[in-house]
């Protein structure tokens, strides 16, 4: 599985972006303007699509892409 291409796909239909425009230093707040429910469908896609559980508090840490590409490949590494 390609976290970085499936996280992407999730990133750009919720925030209706061309993943082209997804950079690993885009920022969720700052440049897709990421609101609460934005965040609460960003985990619920990310738990179902990778088959893990990311707590809120956890998840919003993650300020850029590349930090929640890097966060879900270690909770997928802890699940093992």
């Amino acid at each position: 599985m390609d976290v970085e291409k499936e996280f992407k796909a999730i990133i750009a239909d919720i925030f209706r972006v061309p993943p082209s425009k997804i950079k690993g230093s885009t920022r969720f707040v700052d440049d897709l303007n990421a609101k609460s429910i934005d965040v609460v469908a960003m985990i619920a896609a990310t738990e179902n699509t990778f088959g893990i559980k990311a707590p809120s508090q956890e998840v919003r840490a993650n300020k850029t892409f590349k930090q929640a590409v890097d966060y879900i490949k270690r909770k997928l590494k802890e699940k093992k």
